[in-house]
């Protein structure tokens, strides 16, 4: 799975948009990134349980993308080598950020 492929996997919601934060191509709802490509990774917007879930993946951390130390609490990035899990984060991610858990 790649970046692209989720896009596609995720464009049948007309919620779901395609943008940029802070540089980087992500996935929004209302305005709200809830997906980001960070080089070959992807980072995710998550909290409680599957925060915790996310973070125990192989090779998973908090998302750090200025790498001076100081990550984002909510956001986990997971490696590419990862990818299987990245549709399942995802939809996680859009809950989370649409205000559905």
């Amino acid at each position: 799975m790649n970046f692209e492929s989720l896009i596609e996997e995720l464009s049948s919601n007309d919620q779901v948009v395609e943008a940029k934060w802070f540089g980087k191509p992500c996935l929004k709802v209302d305005g709200k990134a809830f997906v980001v490509k960070f080089g070959r990774d992807l980072a995710f917007k998550l909290t409680g349980e599957a925060h915790s879930e996310a973070l125990n993946i192989e090779g998973a951390k908090l998302f750090d993308p200025r790498g001076k130390g100081s990550p984002f609490k909510e956001w986990v990035q997971v490696p590419s080598a990862q990818s299987s899990t990245w549709p399942d984060l995802a939809a996680q991610a859009y809950e989370y950020v649409n205000g559905l858990i």
